[in-house]
Protein backbone atom coordinates (compact mmCIF):
# COMPACT_ATOMS: atom_id res chain seq x y z
CA UNK A 1 0.00 0.00 0.00
CA UNK A 2 2.72 2.41 0.52
CA UNK A 3 4.45 1.51 -2.77
CA UNK A 4 1.09 2.48 -4.33
CA UNK A 5 0.65 5.75 -2.14
CA UNK A 6 3.91 6.78 -3.72
CA UNK A 7 3.69 6.10 -6.87
CA UNK A 8 0.18 7.76 -7.06
CA UNK A 9 1.69 10.56 -5.91
CA UNK A 10 4.42 11.06 -8.21
CA UNK A 11 2.44 10.60 -11.04
CA UNK A 12 0.86 13.93 -9.78
CA UNK A 13 3.54 15.32 -9.45
CA UNK A 14 4.41 14.74 -12.67
CA UNK A 15 0.97 15.95 -14.35
CA UNK A 16 1.39 18.91 -12.11
CA UNK A 17 4.80 19.68 -13.80
CA UNK A 18 3.32 18.83 -17.04
CA UNK A 19 0.86 20.70 -16.84
CA UNK A 20 3.12 24.17 -16.19
CA UNK A 21 4.71 23.69 -18.55
CA UNK A 22 2.29 23.62 -21.64
CA UNK A 23 0.06 26.98 -19.99
CA UNK A 24 2.62 29.19 -21.24
CA UNK A 25 2.27 27.87 -24.94
CA UNK A 26 -1.61 27.57 -24.58
CA UNK A 27 -1.91 30.88 -23.33
CA UNK A 28 -0.01 32.16 -26.33
CA UNK A 29 -2.03 30.58 -28.82
CA UNK A 30 -5.32 31.44 -27.68
CA UNK A 31 -4.12 35.06 -27.47
CA UNK A 32 -3.31 35.30 -31.41
CA UNK A 33 -6.36 33.66 -32.10
CA UNK A 34 -8.40 36.30 -30.32
CA UNK A 35 -6.92 39.40 -32.08
CA UNK A 36 -9.40 41.54 -33.79
CA UNK A 37 -8.65 41.53 -37.23
CA UNK A 38 -8.58 44.86 -39.44
CA UNK A 39 -12.04 45.99 -41.45
CA UNK A 40 -12.01 45.28 -45.23
CA UNK A 41 -11.82 48.50 -47.06
CA UNK A 42 -15.08 49.40 -48.66
CA UNK A 43 -15.37 48.64 -52.48
CA UNK A 44 -16.29 52.14 -54.70
CA UNK A 45 -18.81 51.30 -56.99
CA UNK A 46 -18.21 52.50 -60.65
CA UNK A 47 -22.25 54.40 -61.86
CA UNK A 48 -22.90 55.31 -65.17
CA UNK A 49 -22.48 59.23 -65.59
CA UNK A 50 -23.49 61.85 -68.04
CA UNK A 51 -21.99 65.30 -68.32
CA UNK A 52 -24.40 68.07 -67.75
CA UNK A 53 -24.11 70.41 -70.58
CA UNK A 54 -25.78 73.54 -71.36
CA UNK A 55 -28.81 74.27 -73.13
CA UNK A 56 -28.50 75.92 -76.70
CA UNK A 57 -31.29 78.41 -78.08
CA UNK A 58 -31.10 75.89 -81.53
CA UNK A 59 -31.46 72.41 -81.61
CA UNK A 60 -29.82 70.24 -84.56
CA UNK A 61 -31.80 68.04 -87.07
CA UNK A 62 -31.45 65.80 -89.88
CA UNK A 63 -33.38 65.60 -92.98
CA UNK A 64 -33.30 63.17 -95.77
CA UNK A 65 -33.76 64.68 -99.08
CA UNK A 66 -33.36 64.12 -103.07
CA UNK A 67 -31.39 65.93 -106.04
CA UNK A 68 -32.57 68.02 -108.31
CA UNK A 69 -31.50 70.40 -110.77
CA UNK A 70 -31.88 74.15 -109.88
CA UNK A 71 -33.72 74.71 -113.39
CA UNK A 72 -35.64 72.20 -114.86
CA UNK A 73 -37.73 72.57 -118.37
CA UNK A 74 -39.84 69.99 -120.57
CA UNK A 75 -39.00 71.06 -123.86
CA UNK A 76 -41.73 70.84 -126.44
CA UNK A 77 -42.74 72.23 -130.26
CA UNK A 78 -45.26 74.44 -130.42
CA UNK A 79 -46.91 73.12 -133.28
CA UNK A 80 -47.66 69.63 -135.02
CA UNK A 81 -45.26 68.11 -137.24
CA UNK A 82 -42.72 65.20 -138.19
CA UNK A 83 -39.52 65.08 -136.49
CA UNK A 84 -36.33 65.10 -139.32
CA UNK A 85 -33.55 66.04 -137.02
CA UNK A 86 -32.70 64.96 -133.24
CA UNK A 87 -29.79 64.96 -132.66
CA UNK A 88 -29.51 65.79 -128.56
CA UNK A 89 -28.52 62.43 -126.22
CA UNK A 90 -29.38 61.98 -122.87
CA UNK A 91 -26.53 62.82 -120.44
CA UNK A 92 -24.45 65.06 -122.77
CA UNK A 93 -24.02 69.26 -122.24
CA UNK A 94 -25.32 71.58 -124.74
CA UNK A 95 -25.19 75.21 -124.71
CA UNK A 96 -28.00 78.16 -124.56
CA UNK A 97 -28.79 78.62 -128.29
CA UNK A 98 -27.80 74.70 -129.69
CA UNK A 99 -30.44 73.33 -132.16
CA UNK A 100 -31.87 70.03 -130.21
CA UNK A 101 -34.17 68.98 -132.81
CA UNK A 102 -35.94 70.22 -135.78
CA UNK A 103 -39.62 69.76 -137.29
CA UNK A 104 -40.19 69.05 -141.36
CA UNK A 105 -40.70 73.10 -142.23
CA UNK A 106 -41.82 72.93 -146.34
CA UNK A 107 -45.26 73.36 -144.95
CA UNK A 108 -44.51 76.01 -142.78
CA UNK A 109 -42.63 77.36 -145.53
CA UNK A 110 -45.16 77.83 -147.79
CA UNK A 111 -47.80 79.38 -145.76
CA UNK A 112 -44.63 82.06 -144.67
CA UNK A 113 -44.41 82.83 -148.55
CA UNK A 114 -48.46 83.09 -149.12
CA UNK A 115 -48.35 85.62 -146.26
CA UNK A 116 -45.55 87.23 -147.36
CA UNK A 117 -47.13 87.48 -151.19
CA UNK A 118 -50.54 89.02 -149.03
CA UNK A 119 -48.51 91.56 -147.26
CA UNK A 120 -46.79 92.96 -150.32
CA UNK A 121 -50.10 93.04 -152.19
CA UNK A 122 -51.93 94.91 -149.29
CA UNK A 123 -48.93 97.16 -149.03
CA UNK A 124 -49.00 98.38 -152.51
CA UNK A 125 -53.11 98.31 -152.17
CA UNK A 126 -52.83 100.96 -148.99
CA UNK A 127 -50.02 103.37 -151.27
CA UNK A 128 -52.56 103.31 -154.18
CA UNK A 129 -55.61 104.63 -151.62
CA UNK A 130 -52.79 107.10 -150.20
CA UNK A 131 -52.28 108.51 -153.64
CA UNK A 132 -55.87 109.01 -154.15
CA UNK A 133 -56.64 109.75 -151.38
CA UNK A 134 -54.69 112.85 -151.85
CA UNK A 135 -56.88 113.29 -155.55
CA UNK A 136 -59.37 112.77 -153.74
CA UNK A 137 -60.51 110.19 -155.46
CA UNK A 138 -61.18 107.78 -152.97
CA UNK A 139 -62.91 108.54 -149.85
CA UNK A 140 -61.89 107.85 -146.27
CA UNK A 141 -63.91 104.63 -145.79
CA UNK A 142 -62.29 103.04 -148.45
CA UNK A 143 -58.40 104.56 -147.34
CA UNK A 144 -59.43 103.11 -144.03
CA UNK A 145 -60.33 99.51 -144.80
CA UNK A 146 -56.64 99.35 -147.24
CA UNK A 147 -55.03 100.55 -143.90
CA UNK A 148 -56.74 97.62 -142.15
CA UNK A 149 -56.22 95.43 -144.71
CA UNK A 150 -52.45 95.66 -144.70
CA UNK A 151 -52.20 95.31 -140.53
CA UNK A 152 -53.86 92.22 -140.76
CA UNK A 153 -51.81 91.22 -143.33
CA UNK A 154 -48.68 92.28 -141.46
CA UNK A 155 -50.23 90.19 -138.48
CA UNK A 156 -50.36 87.25 -140.55
CA UNK A 157 -46.67 87.04 -141.85
CA UNK A 158 -45.72 87.50 -138.00
CA UNK A 159 -47.20 84.44 -137.14
CA UNK A 160 -45.95 82.94 -140.20
CA UNK A 161 -42.34 83.71 -139.85
CA UNK A 162 -42.91 82.90 -135.97
CA UNK A 163 -44.27 79.02 -137.22
CA UNK A 164 -41.16 78.46 -139.46
CA UNK A 165 -38.63 79.61 -135.95
CA UNK A 166 -41.35 77.28 -134.09
CA UNK A 167 -40.03 74.06 -136.19
CA UNK A 168 -36.57 74.54 -134.41
CA UNK A 169 -35.98 73.48 -130.93
CA UNK A 170 -33.15 75.00 -129.22
CA UNK A 171 -31.94 74.86 -125.88
CA UNK A 172 -32.89 78.12 -123.64
CA UNK A 173 -29.90 77.62 -121.39
CA UNK A 174 -26.77 76.22 -120.22
CA UNK A 175 -27.58 72.86 -119.56
CA UNK A 176 -27.71 69.13 -119.49
CA UNK A 177 -30.06 66.74 -121.75
CA UNK A 178 -31.67 64.41 -118.72
CA UNK A 179 -34.19 62.46 -121.05
CA UNK A 180 -35.06 62.30 -124.41
CA UNK A 181 -38.87 61.18 -124.72
CA UNK A 182 -39.12 60.70 -128.46
CA UNK A 183 -37.18 59.10 -131.41
CA UNK A 184 -36.02 60.74 -134.89
CA UNK A 185 -38.91 60.77 -137.80
CA UNK A 186 -41.97 60.34 -135.27
CA UNK A 187 -44.72 62.88 -135.32
CA UNK A 188 -45.31 65.01 -132.76
CA UNK A 189 -48.05 67.09 -131.18
CA UNK A 190 -47.68 70.71 -129.74
CA UNK A 191 -47.10 70.62 -126.69
CA UNK A 192 -45.79 67.27 -126.13
CA UNK A 193 -42.76 66.69 -124.81
CA UNK A 194 -39.24 65.76 -126.85
CA UNK A 195 -36.96 66.51 -124.06
CA UNK A 196 -35.93 66.85 -120.58
CA UNK A 197 -33.04 70.04 -120.35
CA UNK A 198 -31.70 70.17 -116.82
CA UNK A 199 -29.35 73.39 -115.54
CA UNK A 200 -26.28 72.04 -113.14
CA UNK A 201 -25.04 74.85 -112.44
CA UNK A 202 -26.27 74.52 -109.21
CA UNK A 203 -27.60 71.91 -107.25
CA UNK A 204 -30.82 71.69 -105.28
CA UNK A 205 -31.70 69.43 -102.14
CA UNK A 206 -35.95 68.96 -101.03
CA UNK A 207 -36.24 68.00 -98.10
CA UNK A 208 -39.85 67.68 -96.13
CA UNK A 209 -39.97 69.82 -93.06
CA UNK A 210 -43.21 69.41 -90.23
CA UNK A 211 -45.75 71.60 -90.34
CA UNK A 212 -44.77 73.01 -86.35
CA UNK A 213 -41.21 74.16 -87.64
CA UNK A 214 -42.26 76.08 -90.61
CA UNK A 215 -44.97 77.95 -87.52
CA UNK A 216 -42.31 78.39 -85.17
CA UNK A 217 -40.58 81.14 -88.08
CA UNK A 218 -40.39 79.81 -91.05
CA UNK A 219 -36.95 80.04 -93.07
CA UNK A 220 -35.75 82.11 -90.51
CA UNK A 221 -35.57 79.75 -87.98
CA UNK A 222 -33.62 77.47 -89.76
CA UNK A 223 -29.83 77.91 -89.55
CA UNK A 224 -26.19 77.45 -91.12
CA UNK A 225 -27.47 74.41 -93.44
CA UNK A 226 -24.78 71.99 -94.81
CA UNK A 227 -25.55 69.03 -97.13
CA UNK A 228 -24.06 65.44 -97.50
CA UNK A 229 -24.45 63.35 -100.21
CA UNK A 230 -25.16 59.48 -99.75
CA UNK A 231 -23.03 58.65 -102.77
CA UNK A 232 -19.36 60.16 -100.63
CA UNK A 233 -21.49 60.47 -97.33
CA UNK A 234 -18.40 61.88 -95.33
CA UNK A 235 -18.09 65.87 -96.15
CA UNK A 236 -20.25 68.31 -95.09
CA UNK A 237 -21.29 71.18 -97.88
CA UNK A 238 -22.21 74.54 -97.00
CA UNK A 239 -25.75 75.57 -98.54
CA UNK A 240 -28.75 78.15 -98.19
CA UNK A 241 -32.23 78.12 -98.39
CA UNK A 242 -33.89 78.65 -100.78
CA UNK A 243 -37.63 78.10 -100.92
CA UNK A 244 -40.39 76.48 -99.24
CA UNK A 245 -43.80 75.23 -101.12
CA UNK A 246 -47.05 77.13 -99.08
CA UNK A 247 -48.75 74.03 -100.25
CA UNK A 248 -48.50 71.12 -97.78
CA UNK A 249 -49.02 67.80 -98.62
CA UNK A 250 -52.31 66.59 -97.55
CA UNK A 251 -50.83 63.23 -96.38
CA UNK A 252 -48.21 64.01 -94.19
CA UNK A 253 -48.38 67.49 -93.39
CA UNK A 254 -45.33 68.36 -94.28
CA UNK A 255 -43.84 71.52 -96.26
CA UNK A 256 -41.35 70.85 -99.56
CA UNK A 257 -38.33 72.93 -98.34
CA UNK A 258 -35.32 73.64 -100.82
CA UNK A 259 -31.91 73.85 -100.19
CA UNK A 260 -29.48 75.21 -102.60
CA UNK A 261 -25.77 74.60 -103.12
CA UNK A 262 -22.87 74.71 -105.38
CA UNK A 263 -21.97 71.52 -107.13
CA UNK A 264 -18.94 70.26 -104.72
CA UNK A 265 -16.03 69.12 -106.43
CA UNK A 266 -14.94 65.82 -106.90
CA UNK A 267 -17.94 64.34 -106.70
CA UNK A 268 -20.50 63.92 -109.50
CA UNK A 269 -23.92 64.41 -108.24
CA UNK A 270 -27.09 64.27 -110.50
CA UNK A 271 -30.47 64.88 -110.35
CA UNK A 272 -32.36 62.26 -108.29
CA UNK A 273 -29.15 61.14 -105.97
CA UNK A 274 -29.90 61.00 -102.16
CA UNK A 275 -28.76 63.37 -99.42
CA UNK A 276 -29.24 64.22 -95.75
CA UNK A 277 -29.42 68.40 -94.97
CA UNK A 278 -28.26 69.10 -91.56
CA UNK A 279 -29.95 72.52 -90.00
CA UNK A 280 -30.00 74.57 -86.74
CA UNK A 281 -33.66 75.35 -85.74
CA UNK A 282 -34.43 78.21 -83.53
CA UNK A 283 -36.17 76.79 -80.71
CA UNK A 284 -38.86 79.05 -78.35
CA UNK A 285 -37.17 80.57 -74.91
CA UNK A 286 -37.64 78.57 -71.84
CA UNK A 287 -38.62 80.91 -68.62
CA UNK A 288 -36.47 80.88 -65.55
CA UNK A 289 -37.11 82.21 -62.50
CA UNK A 290 -33.57 84.17 -62.41
CA UNK A 291 -32.73 85.99 -65.29
CA UNK A 292 -28.92 85.27 -64.78
CA UNK A 293 -29.88 81.16 -64.33
CA UNK A 294 -27.98 78.62 -66.50
CA UNK A 295 -30.24 76.26 -68.29
CA UNK A 296 -28.40 72.89 -68.36
CA UNK A 297 -29.20 69.45 -70.24
CA UNK A 298 -29.00 66.29 -68.54
CA UNK A 299 -30.51 62.66 -69.83
CA UNK A 300 -34.10 62.07 -68.00
CA UNK A 301 -33.23 59.28 -67.05
CA UNK A 302 -30.85 61.08 -64.58
CA UNK A 303 -34.06 63.17 -62.95
CA UNK A 304 -36.00 61.11 -60.18
CA UNK A 305 -38.47 62.56 -57.62
CA UNK A 306 -38.87 61.43 -53.78
CA UNK A 307 -41.77 60.95 -52.14
CA UNK A 308 -42.84 64.64 -51.73
CA UNK A 309 -42.59 65.02 -55.91
CA UNK A 310 -39.18 66.98 -55.83
CA UNK A 311 -36.69 66.52 -58.23
CA UNK A 312 -33.36 65.27 -57.32
CA UNK A 313 -30.32 64.09 -59.41
CA UNK A 314 -27.15 62.43 -57.96
CA UNK A 315 -23.86 64.37 -58.62
CA UNK A 316 -20.49 62.21 -58.52
CA UNK A 317 -17.23 63.74 -58.27
CA UNK A 318 -15.45 63.73 -61.03
CA UNK A 319 -12.63 61.77 -59.24
CA UNK A 320 -14.57 60.21 -57.31
CA UNK A 321 -15.98 60.11 -53.83
CA UNK A 322 -19.40 60.08 -51.89
CA UNK A 323 -22.59 60.99 -54.29
CA UNK A 324 -23.99 64.87 -53.53
CA UNK A 325 -28.47 64.46 -53.90
CA UNK A 326 -28.93 68.06 -55.43
CA UNK A 327 -32.61 69.35 -55.74
CA UNK A 328 -33.61 70.46 -59.49
CA UNK A 329 -36.00 72.61 -61.49
CA UNK A 330 -37.00 70.27 -64.28
CA UNK A 331 -37.98 71.92 -67.61
CA UNK A 332 -39.59 70.44 -70.90
CA UNK A 333 -37.85 67.36 -72.78
CA UNK A 334 -35.83 68.15 -76.37
CA UNK A 335 -34.56 65.20 -78.02
CA UNK A 336 -34.55 62.90 -75.42
CA UNK A 337 -33.20 64.99 -72.84
CA UNK A 338 -34.66 67.30 -69.78
CA UNK A 339 -33.39 70.97 -69.81
CA UNK A 340 -33.01 71.83 -66.08
CA UNK A 341 -34.05 75.54 -65.25
CA UNK A 342 -31.59 75.44 -61.77
CA UNK A 343 -29.65 73.64 -59.57
CA UNK A 344 -27.14 72.41 -61.40
CA UNK A 345 -23.72 73.36 -63.76
CA UNK A 346 -22.27 73.16 -66.75
CA UNK A 347 -19.45 70.06 -66.64
CA UNK A 348 -20.85 68.22 -63.55
CA UNK A 349 -21.32 64.57 -63.18
CA UNK A 350 -24.74 62.79 -63.13
CA UNK A 351 -25.68 59.37 -62.21
CA UNK A 352 -27.71 58.03 -64.80
CA UNK A 353 -28.63 54.20 -63.62
CA UNK A 354 -28.79 53.17 -60.71
CA UNK A 355 -30.40 55.98 -58.96
CA UNK A 356 -32.67 54.13 -56.02
CA UNK A 357 -29.49 52.54 -55.19
CA UNK A 358 -26.88 55.58 -53.98
CA UNK A 359 -26.42 56.95 -50.65
CA UNK A 360 -24.45 60.38 -49.79
CA UNK A 361 -22.33 57.63 -47.88
CA UNK A 362 -21.76 55.09 -50.25
CA UNK A 363 -18.35 56.05 -52.27
CA UNK A 364 -18.50 55.54 -55.87
CA UNK A 365 -16.79 56.93 -59.30
CA UNK A 366 -17.92 57.48 -62.60
CA UNK A 367 -17.77 54.14 -64.55
CA UNK A 368 -15.30 53.81 -67.62
CA UNK A 369 -16.19 54.01 -70.83
CA UNK A 370 -16.55 50.18 -72.16
CA UNK A 371 -16.16 48.33 -69.01
CA UNK A 372 -18.31 46.40 -66.97
CA UNK A 373 -18.62 45.42 -63.09
CA UNK A 374 -16.36 46.61 -60.69
CA UNK A 375 -13.70 46.96 -63.55
CA UNK A 376 -15.79 49.85 -64.56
Amino acid sequence: MTIMRKRTAAGLTGLAALTALALPLYGDWSSEATTPQPAATEVTRPVPTAVVTRDTPWVTRDFPGSVRANRRVELAFDLDGLLVELDAREGHAVAAGTVLARLDDRDARNALSAAQARFDDARRTLDRARELRGQRMVSESEYDKARAALDIAQAELQAREKAVTDTVLRAPFDGVVAARHLENHERVTAGQAVLSLQDGSRIEVVIQVPERLIAQGGLEALHNPRVRFDVEGRRWFAARTHEYRLQPDQATRTYDLTIALAPPPGINILPGMNATVRTDIDQPPVATGAPTEVITRVPSEAVWRDADGACHVWVVPEAGGTPRRVRVEPGPLRDGQMLILSGLRPGQRVAVAGLRALREDLPVRPRLAGKRGLEG
